[in-house]
């Protein structure tokens, strides 16, 4: 059942990313299209980083590993640097 859900929550994941890609994608024509495409990705990332985080605790609660530790870790990094850049970005533009 908790395999389930980390599989779940890696899909998810996945696609809040790529659909925010999509979408960001389709609305980069214009001025200022850079700039909000920049913004619907970061925003995206983030979200979809948020299921891999919970899938990377799930992951870390069926194999406790060090292994599992870094890759918890690393993932959380990776979500906190997106957030940043997000943040920054926003004071920006």
């Amino acid at each position: 059942m908790v395999n389930a859900l980390r599989i779940f929550a890696l899909m998810a994941g996945s696609l809040v990313i790529f659909l925010g890609i999509m979408q960001a994608t389709l609305e980069a024509r214009g001025a200022g299209g850079r700039g909000r495409v920049a913004r619907r990705i970061t925003e995206h990332a983030a979200l979809g980083l948020e299921f891999f985080v919970g899938a990377t605790i799930l992951n870390l609660v069926l194999n406790p590993t060090w292994m599992a530790v870094a890759m918890t870790a690393l993932t959380i990094a990776v979500r906190q640097l997106i957030t940043l850049s997000f943040k920054r970005q926003a004071r920006m533009g």
